[in-house]
């Protein structure tokens, strides 16, 4: 009995062991074709303030948002043209960006390089990575512009939606604001609507960041 008695922690352990350890050590690699996509995230309706409110439009350039490279941008532009004029109209504070570069021996964007459509009306235009919080190692200065203004929500519009999109809603949020994403007015690269899913799923489950982002559509956005 006493035999028995010291041998059971060791057969115990084994069995944790046996769990632990997959006999194939997987990689996400490994699983890839076997992953099953979660449920779509909730979409909600928002009324927000005008005068607490800001409309940030990512990096709607010519250079970008084309049938060639971003079919998707394209796509969104009608609806995000709809977001603008009503922001425009209720008084919303609207930000736009643009990237500093498109790479080696090319222009670096400026704002004449913006949609026509989509283009702004006196309001400021400002040159940052996917970031739009930070350009390099410093500050934009948009958060203070924000916050100066009594800004404590933002709206982000524009593509891509795994770069200025996703970073710039999870900074937002980290910053404090509430972070609008209408997931019809973020577009990813070529023709497939996969980045869009991952971004979505991200913003909607990351730790800390999904509890100050609301995922939306456009029509769902209103203004007191």
């Amino acid at each position: 009995m006493f035999k028995i008695r010291r041998l059971l922690p060791l057969a115990a352990l084994a069995t944790v062991l046996s769990y632990a350890v997959p006999a194939s050590a997987e990689t996400i690699i490994d699983e890839w074709n076997g992953i099953k996509a979660p449920p779509p995230p909730e979409l909600k309706a928002v009324t927000l303030d005008p005068k607490t409110t800001a409309l940030l439009v990512l990096d709607l350039i010519k250079q970008n948002c084309n049938e060639q490279k971003r079919p998707r941008c394209v796509a969104s532009i009608p609806k995000i043209v709809t977001l603008i004029a009503a922001a425009r109209a209720s008084g919303v504070t609207i930000v736009y960006t643009i990237v500093p570069s498109l790479g080696p021996d090319v222009p670096p964007p400026v704002a004449a390089d913006i949609l026509p459509a989509v283009a702004p009306k006196d309001e400021p235009v400002l040159t940052s990575g996917v970031d739009k919080f930070i350009i390099g190692n410093k500050d934009t200065g948009v958060e203070k512009m924000l916050k100066d203004k009594g800004i404590t929500s933002v709206i982000t519009v524009g593509t891509a939606a795994h770069g200025a999109v996703l970073y710039t809603a999870s900074t937002a949020s980290l910053r404090g604001f509430n972070a609008i994403v209408p997931v019809d007015g973020m577009s990813g690269v070529g023709q497939n609507p996969y980045i869009e899913q991952a971004v979505a799923t991200i913003l909607a489950s990351a730790p800390v960041v999904s509890s100050k982002v609301t995922l939306t559509a456009i029509d769902m956005i209103k203004f007191r």
